[in-house]
């Protein structure tokens, strides 16, 4: 392990001039050397100290990070003794003594305090301090001698003496793991040449940060129980790191979910007056676990019995959720954070569902919400069934394993954030944008966009197209179908989530967020008339909230079109029959159930409140799953009059193979396979197109039309089939292939072929044209980009398919007969 040793650079001071107030000491890295007056510990400090004769009146004074005094912080009136002091903090709170900036760190910031808007005192050229928890000051209250505390004393009395060098990390030599068999740890310090011989290691097992009075580290430590280790070096005048830290972790069974191990000082946890997860009595109207009160923690994530941790870092958590913080198991935000020495969360957690992403600045640690007692993963059910194969911002989930100070705390489901940090990590790192929560609380940027465009959905007649260059229609028909269909009462009152770029053309777009009230919870019934409750605020005084008339004016302004309802009703029929059929979301569904049916019944043994039997909520679930999709077919048949709707296929009796080489498009929906099993509405508009990837082409599509007993068939020639879909019992259609017209022999003035004794010859091919090499099945046989050289192909076919770019021809042995 890399040890740290070094002198660290001394600051730029200003001696005060006559001033009564001075900067005293300064912390650009409270992990949690004090707590402010919010219980909270503010990001970063300064303590302020009267060095004058007589008392100050703070009022008079401000602080800023630049010479420009009208953006300094105006402190508040407070009088301020002779030799007394005042604490400042820097965490952007802007209320009081709280600042709106935080302290520079590694940028060589600068701290000016004004009085009567001139400076009067400042720390300029100020370095990363090096380690969190590490305070640089006057060595005595008011002198001019500065330097880094081993000890820093906000409020207190500066003690005199300060140190300049940094003892390095403590080497472990077993990393952290989960395990199986007990093992034997050793702590080393790992020193330079001149390190001072008297360093020593202190430690601790119960998850607080190790101090001058912690056990030293004097022989090897055994490790035969789930165990946390924090250790780091002490020495009398040096400054000491913080501290590392390590799981080891005894599951006791198969590991089938990731393990996240949480350290923390346990205070910080469940202390009646600091513990976030407790209900505690800081405060006796409300529940400690209700304040967004964040707490510092050491994060390890384990991905497999016996391999060292993906991510082990220093972050900040809190409890989040609205009325799911009453659950016996809190959701937690989890925040990476510069100040703590790391400042993502770097890691692939998502590789199915969000491959290549590793960019985080925060995650959630989620307990399902208001399905805690239920299915456990509805709302990542009912978002990974549409977001994974259509254009819709939303929450990735992955299950895990918690333990806190080695301690098994359950499951909880690692998700994405709905929040703009969602948008940094799938957009790019793109964060200069406007975020709107519920249409009243505002997240980032400003109002200005969304007020005007408030405005312009008041009124009545706008078309698709003006609507189209504010908001991106398509994507909020996906977050509208989901939401419907899945009958999520919790919403749009509540839970949806608004953002768009802050740039002259940005659009408004949505996160899926909290659909938990969705699939059925609570019996809600499949028949439930969801648009009805959609469009009137009285017809359930149970979820009155979630469908206020402000909250669905947007989507009624915009149904009131005809080419956005066109839009929308076609989507959603044939979502229907597409990826949102009862086949597709249980194979999604039940790969998800087999992720935690193992662990979650220790899960369930662990939270021991009432809970149903689980296979039969599952079944309840499916169940509704089955009869929904029906129902909501002639809710949409019935409220927007659009006929009935009839059953339809598209290519279901086709092979396998043929499917696989084609795509189609169902009124310019692109279907995920080249086949349909669901509905339409009677004398409703289709345009059906198909287009294959071997060469061959859709010559034309047989109409079976069902009627009682009688059955009509019909042909309609091309690869694009346009029709009203008639009023029977049920249709039939499938695409009739056939070679394409452009197998002809190609002009050979641009490329040529010969083709002998298995070998296939194609010259004269520009460069950068791709070349493809198909049996009369439509099977690929080779494939690659022609360089301007001769390109050679084996081929035992007598007969196969080349296509050069966009030319075909059908292509025979001559050596062959």
């Amino acid at each position: 392990m890399k040890t740290i040793w070094v002198a660290l650079a001394a600051m730029t001071m200003a001696a005060p001039m006559h001033a009564q107030l001075v900067i005293n000491e300064v912390m650009q890295s409270n992990i949690d050397c004090i707590m402010d007056d919010m219980n909270e510990f503010p990001d970063s400090w300064v303590e302020l100290y009267n060095n004058g004769e007589s008392s100050e009146q703070l009022s008079n004074y401000s602080i800023g990070l630049t010479t420009d005094a009208q953006k300094a912080w105006a402190l508040p009136a407070s009088l301020i003794n002779k030799g007394y002091r005042v604490l400042i903090y820097c965490d952007k709170a802007a209320s009081g003594m709280h600042t709106d900036f935080r302290l520079e760190s590694g940028k060589n910031g600068e701290i000016y305090l004004f009085k009567n808007n001139k400076v009067v005192d400042k720390l300029t050229k100020m370095k990363k301090q090096p380690a969190p928890n590490i305070a640089y000051g006057r060595k005595t209250d008011g002198s001019d001698t500065w330097g880094y505390m081993a000890i820093p004393t906000p409020g207190g009395t500066n003690c005199g003496s300060t140190c300049k060098d940094l003892l390095g990390d403590v080497v472990f030599s077993e990393p952290g793991r989960v395990l199986e068999n007990a093992q034997t740890l050793k702590l080393t310090l790992s020193l330079p040449d001149g390190a001072p011989a008297e360093t020593v290691i202190r430690y601790t097992t119960d998850g607080s940060e190790p101090i001058a009075s912690s056990l030293q580290y004097t022989a090897p430590i055994t490790i035969s129980a789930s165990q946390v280790v924090r250790a780091k070096p002490f020495c009398t005048g040096y400054l000491s790191p913080r501290s590392v830290t390590q799981s080891y972790i005894f599951h006791g069974r198969q590991m089938t979910l990731p393990v996240i191990s949480i350290v923390t000082k346990n205070v910080y946890f469940y202390d009646n007056k600091q513990g976030i997860l407790v209900k505690g009595n800081y405060n006796s109207s409300q529940e400690n676990y209700k304040y967004n009160w964040r707490r510092p923690i050491n994060l390890e994530l384990f991905t497999a019995a016996g391999s060292k941790s993906q991510l082990n870092q220093l972050c900040e958590t809190r409890v989040m959720g609205g009325a799911s913080r009453d659950n016996m198991m809190k959701s937690m935000a989890i925040y990476a954070n510069k100040r703590f020495g790391t400042k993502r969360l770097q890691y692939e957690f998502f590789p199915d569902q969000r491959p290549g992403i590793t960019d985080y600045k925060s995650l959630a640690l989620r307990n399902a919400g208001n399905d805690f007692d239920y299915l456990y993963m509805r709302d990542a059910v009912i978002q990974r069934s549409m977001a994974a194969y259509v254009d819709l911002d939303w929450q990735a989930w992955r299950p895990a394993i918690v333990y806190i100070n080695g301690k098994y705390n359950g499951m909880l489901n690692i998700r994405e954030r709905s929040n703009e940090d969602n948008i940094y990590t799938n957009y790019e790192g793109l964060e200069d944008i406007d975020m709107i929560e519920n249409g009243w609380e505002l997240k980032v940027g400003d109002w200005e966009h969304f007020n005007r465009f408030k405005a312009f959905y008041q009124e009545h007649g706008h078309t698709l197209a003006e609507y189209e260059t504010w908001m991106d229609c398509k994507e909020y028909i996906n977050l509208m179908i989901m939401n419907l269909f899945y009958n999520n009462q919790d919403f749009p009152g509540n839970n949806i989530v608004w953002w768009r770029p802050r740039t002259e053309t940005g659009r408004w777009r949505w996160v899926a967020k909290d659909t938990d009230f969705g699939l059925g919870l609570y019996s809600s019934a499949a028949t439930y008339k969801t648009f009805e409750w959609f469009y009137n605020p009285n017809y359930d005084k149970d979820h009155a909230w979630a469908n206020t008339s402000e909250a669905t004016r947007l989507f009624r302004r915009l149904m009131e079109d005809a080419d956005f309802q066109r839009e929308f009703i076609d989507r959603a029929a044939i979502y229907l029959g597409d990826f949102l059929s009862e086949k597709n979301i249980r194979l999604l569904w039940d790969d998800m159930y087999n992720q935690i049916k193992t662990e979650y019944l220790h899960h369930r043994k662990l939270v021991n409140e009432w809970w149903p039997n689980y296979t039969n909520e599952l079944n309840t679930a499916h169940k509704w799953l089955n009869e929904r999709i029906p129902s909501f077919y002639q809710q949409i048949s019935d409220f927007y009059k659009v006929g009935n709707p009839v059953p339809l296929t598209i290519n279901a009796t086709m092979a396998e193979s043929d499917r696989n080489a084609m795509t189609i498009t169902f009124n310019g929906v692109r279907l995920t396979e080249a086949c349909f099993d669901g509905k339409f509405f009677k004398n409703r508009s289709m345009q059906i197109n198909g287009v294959l990837s071997d060469g061959r082409e859709v010559k034309a599509w047989n109409i079976v039309q069902h009627q009682g007993i009688a059955t009509t068939t019909i042909q309609q020639s091309g690869a694009t089939l346009t029709m009203a879909l008639p009023d029977c019992d049920k249709v039939e259609i499938t695409a009739v292939i056939g070679e394409p017209t452009a197998i002809t022999q190609p002009d050979t003035k641009t490329w040529h072929w010969s083709f002998a004794a298995g070998t296939l010859q194609v010259d004269q091919v520009e460069k950068g044209t791709k070349v493809c090499v198909y049996d009369l099945l439509g099977r690929i046989l080779h494939r690659t980009t022609a360089t301007g050289a001769l390109l050679s192909f084996a081929v035992s076919a007598k007969t196969c398919i080349l296509k050069v770019g966009d030319e075909a021809a059908k292509v025979t042995d001559s050596t062959r007969r």
